[in-house]
């Protein structure tokens, strides 16, 4: 696995922003923008994994979260 710096973390993130307008769900997958889209996402979602982990969730706090 490559290890992605902030700053190919925020470009993707930008690069994101550039995207979305133009990629609906009528666009075919093999359109360049939604092929370059899904790569920005992939970064985004790799490295958030590393740098902001989620814990799952405890039985107490799916209760709190319901009750709310």
């Amino acid at each position: 696995m490559l290890r992605i710096t902030k700053e190919q973390y925020e470009f993707a993130l930008n690069r994101i922003e550039d995207l979305l307008p133009l990629v609906t769900d009528e666009t075919p997958s093999t359109d360049p923008n939604a092929v370059e889209l899904s790569m920005m996402s992939d970064i985004v979602i790799d490295y958030e994994k590393e740098h902001f982990p989620m814990d799952k969730p405890s039985i107490g706090d799916l209760i709190t979260i319901s009750a709310l």
